[in-house]
């Protein structure tokens, strides 16, 4: 009996040890929350009984409305018709948001969007004269725009469309805004205009073009540098909403290489006269070290010169766009109405104050009525006088 009893208690206390499962001080999981779906002021805007609206007063220049045919989600939606040539020095409506409450953007700004839906009784577009505006509450205010990337479909128009302003967008920073103190949201207009907006609130947003500075950045030292290439790297060209560009592919004159052909004309081409490419796959381009002997070379086929706006673009910086017009003197040569285009890039205005560590994109804007063709983009090396570009001999 005294041998039996210390067996059964060994055999109970193993059986128990058997049965325990393995617990350690680190085996539970916290949940991270998300800064966005915790962020307590969604909604911006979203039927009349439910948003109040500051500046509704009509008056000559603008007038708004809740317009309850054709909304996009709920009862009504706004309808703002604005012209600015009717003398008014200042058009715009206020969204309260939370009816002013103080709002701490911090958490979400680099990844929220505001977010909106929006259409027109008639055209297409690809930008409206009208600008968002966040202020603080010590006064300070700061602006961003509707961006050809963030409309869905890549135009406006009669059918609603999906629109995205990323909150990092807004110059905060340059304007010393105090995101953690946000009383309003503005809708500021210029010009003129007619609009419906519906369904405005913050939403999650994804940059599909975000870089970084260290793995996104390429850097160049040399020349020549070739540019334009990948049809996914530029915008503004849908066949599905506008013939005004599209591309080509003819081997014996552009050699394989992107090229476009353009047919605008004007007025009525006005609203869709602008298109773009990345330089560097939506990377940072870093040319800083050649920048100053560097030059934009491409060729144009047609008759004559066409009056083109060509707008260098940085991702950071004072100065992140900087612009200039073709003229005779960027003309190297003519063959067969070929035109070989040399642009230096120190002849453009504030080149200096330009961040060419972070270069981004190159738009281009067609000013008048015109049909060509225009290819071969490339940054080539350029020691002349940039204001005499067609008289150097170096190429």
């Amino acid at each position: 009996m005294k041998i039996f009893f210390p067996l059964v208690l060994f055999s109970v206390c193993a059986l128990s040890c058997n049965l325990m499962n393995d617990v350690t001080l680190y085996d539970r999981e916290v949940a991270i929350p998300d800064p966005i779906a915790s962020f307590p002021y969604h909604d911006i805007y979203t039927d009349a009984h439910l948003t109040d609206i500051k500046g509704l007063k009509n008056a000559t220049c603008k007038q708004v409305f809740f317009d309850t045919e054709n909304s996009y989600s709920g009862q009504d939606h706004l309808h703002i018709q604005w012209d600015q040539n009717n003398g008014c020095k200042y058009m715009g409506i206020i969204f309260p948001w939370a009816n002013f409450k103080g709002k701490n953007l911090e958490a979400i700004v680099d990844h929220a969007a505001i977010e909106f839906m929006i259409r027109v009784d008639q055209g297409t577009f690809t930008k409206l004269p009208m600008f968002f505006a966040m202020l603080d509450y010590g006064g300070k205010q700061c602006n961003s725009k509707i961006n050809y990337l963030g409309i869905e479909g890549g135009i406006i128009d009669s059918e609603w469309r999906r629109i995205q302003i990323p909150l990092k967008s807004f110059n905060y920073q340059k304007k010393s805004v105090n995101l953690a103190n946000i009383k309003e949201l503005r809708l500021e207009f210029q010009q003129s205009g007619d609009v419906h907006i519906d369904e405005m609130k913050i939403v999650a947003y994804k940059d599909d073009y975000q870089v970084t500075p260290t793995s996104f950045v390429t850097t160049y030292e040399k020349h020549p540098i070739q540019i334009g290439h990948g049809k996914e790297y530029w915008w503004g060209i849908n066949a599905s909403y506008s013939d005004n560009f599209h591309f080509i592919s003819d081997v014996k004159t552009w050699r394989g290489r992107e090229a476009l052909s353009v047919d605008i004309q004007m007025p009525e081409d006005k609203s869709w006269n602008q298109i773009g490419f990345a330089v560097s796959s939506w990377n940072r381009m870093d040319i800083s070290s050649m920048y100053s002997t560097s030059a934009l070379r491409f060729s144009i086929k047609a008759s004559e010169v066409p009056k083109v706006q060509i707008m260098l673009v940085s991702y950071s910086g004072d100065v992140r766009r900087i612009q200039k017009v073709v003229n005779e003197s960027n003309i190297l040569s003519r063959e067969d109405d070929m035109f070989d285009v040399l642009m230096p890039l120190k002849s453009f205005q504030k080149y200096g104050d330009f961040d060419w560590s972070s270069f981004k994109e190159i738009r281009l804007k067609v000013l008048e009525t015109s049909t060509f063709e225009m290819g071969s983009f490339s940054l080539v090396e350029f020691r002349g006088n940039p204001l005499k570009p067609n008289q150097w001999k170096g190429l």
